[in-house]
């Protein structure tokens, strides 16, 4: 069992899903020992999929429950960051404490989550330990460096991600090694981070050999990610808390921006991908060939009956409406006043973001029918003072037309853009010197989604700030909205704490509810606890500062 443990993953993972009683045999993944599985390129490729597979498990060795971007980390991270409000009467459902910040190191989604995303990291190490033993006859062309390419990719988005939740964190690179290591700090963990990442930039094609896969543009786009957020994270100051392995104190600002604008050129000029037409197609459940013109990395959902492969987005970022009848969702999120604010109603992201809700009577709906795909529409909202405002963000077909529950979604979720790629673009130019390039790319974004008679000038007269970073930060807001980054981007521009202070109960139906978030709050919430379990089972974790 010693071996299986050694080579499939480290220690924790297998430990973190038993009960208390430490006689209990962990179980491996599979039965097949690594040494006698990875023979082919074909078993390369199979071990890839188990890579790809942790964006969105179900689960994981039996533990978890849809923990990774199926539904609970995509919550996770778009709640309670001052987009979206949960009611008062909702604040008790299942995940309603990451909207009202009442979060805690023993809540069981951010464990399993931790789980999911380190499980990810074991998997990619198991493959890239035992890739150079496969022959490289086995392999076409540049297949066996592509390979290694997409697991260093993925274990560094995966490594990236939790390091953005929460700070520290143990970094895994090799099967052997300690699986009680300690929390490494952020310093170490963006070398191992940048490593992967630059490696995969230069050993990936333009594109992935099937839809879904990650490509040289990934990498680059994710380069531009974490240079602008380790840049952010030193320009803006962000306090460790007094806990220094959460301290940024070491970054170049000058130096990252310079990155960030340099790849992010690279991107723009040589990679493909562009602002599809319909800013609407990224988030509905049928629009994949659009989606795959803009979106470089995506939590994949499948129409496939056997539910495999879907995503659960039912009860938070549907318009509210019968998910039987017309495909609507519980509302148990509800956008706020201050992101109604935000729009010019001639910004076709305003009616799409925030809408009306769907109800239940499919008779009194009007229908958008795409490619034979019909969707129903959300009633006019009349204003934010309408008890039927609701995200709109992610809308899902016709019930009649679906072949799985109607709780499940075939959607996938975007979790890295070409349209985020401009906005990190505008950014680094501002910071190196180039105001007029940096409103440029916001001009270009606004192009795709102003509505006639109005322009791209009036918008641009409508949004401008004398302070570009705020209009930066606001224009983030209106295009990502609900999707992963929000949280990450109050953190690394330090705007959390003004953020939430800053929503006024009397600002919309819905907002008398953010009292809930501002009573739980508090400055050092801005990162993650490190999961109560996790620190039970290694006590060389050290708990972040206020849990």
């Amino acid at each position: 069992m010693k071996n299986y443990i050694k080579y499939l993953s480290f220690l924790v993972l297998f430990l973190s899903v038993l009960s208390c009683e430490d006689t209990l045999e962990p179980t491996p993944y599979s039965f097949t020992a690594p040494e006698n599985f990875y023979q082919s390129a074909q078993d390369a490729e199979i071990a890839l999929v188990g890579v790809y597979n942790t964006l969105t498990a179900g689960s994981i060795q039996g533990a978890g429950n849809a923990s990774s971007f199926r539904r609970d980390l995509f919550e996770m991270l778009v709640g309670g960051t001052g987009e979206g409000v949960v009611p008062g009467r909702f604040a008790n459902r299942r995940g309603g404490e990451w909207g009202t910040g009442a979060f805690t190191s023993q809540d069981p989604e951010l464990n399993n989550a931790w789980f999911f995303l380190y499980a990810g990291v074991g998997r990619a190490n198991s493959l890239l330990e035992n890739l150079p033993n496969i022959p490289d006859a086995e392999f076409s062309n540049t297949r066996k460096a592509e390979i290694e390419g997409e697991a260093k990719l993925l274990r560094g988005y995966y490594h990236m991600m939790l390091t953005m939740m929460h700070g520290a964190i143990p970094v895994y690179t090799k099967l052997d090694d300690d699986p009680l290591m300690g929390r490494k700090p952020v310093q170490e963990v963006y070398a191992a981070i940048l490593s992967d990442l630059e490696f995969a930039y230069q050993n990936l094609q333009d594109r992935g050999p099937r839809a879904g896969a990650v490509d040289k543009w990934t990498a680059a786009g994710l380069l531009v990610k974490a240079h602008t957020y380790l840049a952010s994270m030193k320009t803006n100051g962000l306090s460790d808390f007094g806990y220094t392995p959460n301290s940024f104190d070491w970054v170049n600002a000058t130096d990252s921006y310079t990155k960030a604008a340099t790849i992010s050129a690279d991107i723009v000029a040589n990679s493909g991908y562009t602002l599809t037409a319909n800013y609407d197609r990224l988030f509905r459940a049928s629009t994949k060939t659009a989606q795959s013109e803009e979106v470089m990395l995506s939590a994949e959902g499948s129409s496939d009956a056997s539910q495999q492969v879907i995503t659960i987005v039912v009860n938070n970022f549907l318009p509210q409406g019968n998910a039987r009848t017309v495909g609507g969702g519980s509302g148990w999120t509800r956008p706020t006043g201050e992101l109604y604010d935000l729009y010019h109603p001639s910004d076709f992201r305003f009616s799409h973001n925030v809408s009306g809700n769907l109800g239940g009577n499919p008779n009194i709906l009007d229908v958008l029918e795409i490619d034979g795909v019909r969707y129903y529409q959300p009633r006019t909202l009349p204003g934010k003072n309408a008890g039927i405002m609701s995200v709109g963000k992610y809308r899902e077909k016709d019930p009649a037309q679906k072949s799985y529950a109607p709780w499940a979604t075939s959607l996938s979720f975007p979790l890295l853009r070409y349209g985020d790629i401009l906005l990190l673009r505008a950014e680094a130019l501002y910071y190196t010197g180039d105001e007029p390039g940096a409103r440029a790319m916001l001009t270009q974004l606004r192009q795709r989604s102003v509505i006639a008679p109005a322009t791209v000038d009036d918008l641009n007269a409508a949004y401008f700030n004398s302070d570009f970073v705020k209009e930066l930060q606001e224009e983030r807001s209106r295009e990502l909205c609900f999707e992963i980054w929000r949280r990450i981007d109050l953190a690394r521009f330090n705007i959390y704490d003004e953020t939430v202070n800053g929503l006024d109960p009397n600002n919309g139906f819905y907002n008398s509810s953010v009292t809930l978030l501002q009573q739980n709050w508090k400055s050092e919430k801005v990162w993650f606890p490190i999961p109560l379990q996790q620190i039970d089972l290694n006590s060389n974790l050290v708990q972040n500062p206020g849990y």
